[in-house]
């Protein structure tokens, strides 16, 4: 069983750290003390977020930068800080090369077009 703190575990369930605390205090999602730290179980959270297949996880990426040519390292950086935070496996990564003002991005409606269809 991973314990996930506080903060981690309200980003997890999308909500502030303040409101799942209520809710901890409420009895509303399990806590484990740590010392004088709460601790929030990965599979309490995902019964509270109606999400508890998180075996069947599959996450896809999206990673966008402006210019055409010259910053595939930040590509790079982004695409692995994301991967560190998926809670599932990666099985595509979608990437764009384009301005923020643009709204024409390839890669981003393949990735809506992919998750639409499951």
């Amino acid at each position: 069983m991973e314990l996930l703190r506080l903060a981690v575990a309200a980003r997890r369930v999308g909500v502030h750290p303040g409101t799942l605390r209520l809710w901890a205090n409420e009895g509303r999602v399990p806590v484990v003390w740590v010392g004088r730290e709460r601790r929030f179980s990965r599979e309490a959270l995902d019964v509270l977020t109606g999400c508890p297949d998180v075996a069947g996880r599959r996450e896809a990426l999206y990673v966008r930068v402006s210019g055409t040519s010259g910053q595939e390292s930040s590509l790079a950086a982004q695409e692995a800080e994301l991967r560190a935070s998926a809670s599932g496996p990666v099985v595509v990564v979608f990437k764009d090369r384009a301005s923020g003002l643009r709204e024409s991005r390839p890669g981003l409606d393949r990735l809506l077009k992919r998750a639409a269809k499951g």
